[in-house]
């Protein structure tokens, strides 16, 4: 994956997964235009709020003030990073992050409203739509680009461990957003599923819709400057 060649055993996997997320993705969108509040959010919601998460809240609360220009520079410096070690993987992030673009169009169109206080415990209030949640989706599309870009050079017990990072990653953003209170579970379960979704699309794509960039255009201004 980190080349850009998932292999024939990859995409056999792939393509399902990447069709399961976006149908149970238009599934949970479908419910909640027809059903703005779905019979489970303010159960779950209120059980994840008064759960005694210990230490753990420390983890969600970090993840819930990584938003707007920090979730930027975070993704820009694992692009970068993924450029440094190889330029194909760096390339497969750069399309993997438009999962968060696609977020901001579905939330703006969608314009669904944030839990209130008469529902729940607003413990961060916050500015915006609510459906997808865009903390999903971001933490989901980069913990799963970066385990399978840096998973095939790891042995299989740091595959292993990757890969369990990358879903305690997801998973503490999901919760903390539910935590929070400004977001319903199903905000966060369409976050996930669009994250998800888009991100093993970008690595099921067969390579040669996905060149790797080349240096050459830098070499030859690199070359007419020393001319010069």
């Amino acid at each position: 994956m980190l080349s850009g060649q998932p292999g024939a055993a990859a995409r056999r996997w792939l393509g399902p997964l990447t069709i399961a997320a976006f149908l149970l993705f238009g599934l949970d969108t479908w419910l909640i235009a027809v059903q703005p509040l779905l019979p489970f959010d303010r159960p779950v919601e209120l059980f994840v709020q008064s759960f005694p998460w210990g230490p753990f809240v420390y983890a969600m609360d970090f993840t819930n003030r990584l938003s707007g220009y920090l979730q930027l520079g975070l993704a820009l410096v694992a692009i970068a990073m993924m450029f440094v070690v190889e330029r194909r993987a760096g390339w497969l992030m750069a399309v993997g992050s438009l999962a968060s673009v696609f977020d901001n169009v579905v939330k703006l169109s969608f314009a669904r409203h944030r839990p209130t206080a008469d529902l729940v415990k607003i413990l961060d209030p916050t500015t915006g739509y609510s459906y997808p949640s865009g903390h999903a989706v971001f933490f989901t599309w980069l913990a799963f680009m970066l385990a399978a870009a840096i998973a095939p050079r790891l042995s299989v017990p740091g595959r292993v461990v990757a890969w369990s990072l990358a879903v305690l990653v997801i998973l503490t953003a999901c919760l903390a957003r539910v935590w929070a209170g400004v977001h319903w579970p199903s905000d966060v379960l369409g976050g996930f599923l669009l994250g998800l979704g888009w991100s093993a699309f970008v690595l099921w794509i067969p390579e040669r819709f996905l060149p790797a960039p080349s240096w050459s255009w830098f070499q030859r201004l690199r070359r007419k400057r020393v001319a010069a």
